[in-house]
């Protein structure tokens, strides 16, 4: 993965993005709820369909569309992508939600972000979350075991405002009590995430587990967390 070289400083206040930063759209629940509507794929066609999912979602957003009417229009092109019936896209986006709303999908935790998310709390990073989501992202968060590494979890489907707008940015902040210049953020969409952040001041790096984005130089870009931790841990301590 070709990448822009991460800031030599670790900062002092670290805000994540949920999805596929922290957490990650489980395929395999979601090719079973498929299933169960008679729309067999294999998991990996969805997970290999999610990169021209996000480019439509940014598209989106960037158009004025909301996250929450994104949501499904994501679900849509995600399918699409996939190979599944035009026909059907609706009612399997449908079944999908239903499934997102009672356990939501972004829930598949990689092994190593525990312990990543460990090594930069002792390191003396305070972490916090910023997410574009429909107000559940504080209960999975403490369902999959991970509420204790962050000090605030702020999430547009409660606050009225999502990302790339700033004050999304500026909320977070203001309830740990931190200036913008001593923050970096880190999310998986350039047009929502890095330049949301930098918008409200914040440095910003592009997390691209899955090379969606193999041509970005706009900012530092990492894999994961982990690639985050073993840096910014060596420095600090």
């Amino acid at each position: 993965m070709s990448r822009t070289v991460l800031p030599e400083r670790a900062p002092a206040v670290l805000l994540l993005d949920a999805g596929n930063t922290v957490v990650f759209f489980d395929d395999d629940a979601a090719a079973q709820v498929l299933a169960g509507e008679g729309a067999r794929v294999e998991p990996a066609r969805l997970r290999a369909a999610h990169g021209a999912a996000k480019r439509a979602y940014e598209q989106l957003l960037a158009s004025g569309v909301s996250h929450a009417a994104g949501w499904g229009l994501y679900g849509q092109e995600l399918l699409r992508a996939a190979g599944l019936p035009e026909g059907r896209l609706v009612e399997l986006v449908g079944a999908l939600r239903a499934e997102h709303d009672r356990l939501n999908l972004w829930r598949r935790v990689p092994g190593e972000v525990p312990g990543a998310l460990e090594r930069l709390r002792a390191a003396g990073i305070r972490i916090g979350m910023v997410s574009n989501s429909e107000g559940m992202i504080a209960r999975l968060v403490a369902d999959v075991g991970l509420a204790r590494f962050f000090e605030v979890i702020v999430d547009s489907g409660t606050e009225g405002v999502s990302k790339p707008d700033p004050e999304i940015f500026r909320r977070a902040l203001a309830r740990m009590g931190a200036p913008a210049e001593t923050a970096t953020y880190v999310g998986d969409v350039p047009s929502v995430d890095v330049d949301g952040a930098r918008a409200a001041g914040l440095s910003a790096i592009l997390i691209d587990a899955f090379d969606h984005y193999p041509d970005y130089t706009d900012a530092p870009r990492i894999r994961s967390l982990a690639e985050l931790a073993e840096k910014w841990t060596a420095l600090r301590t």
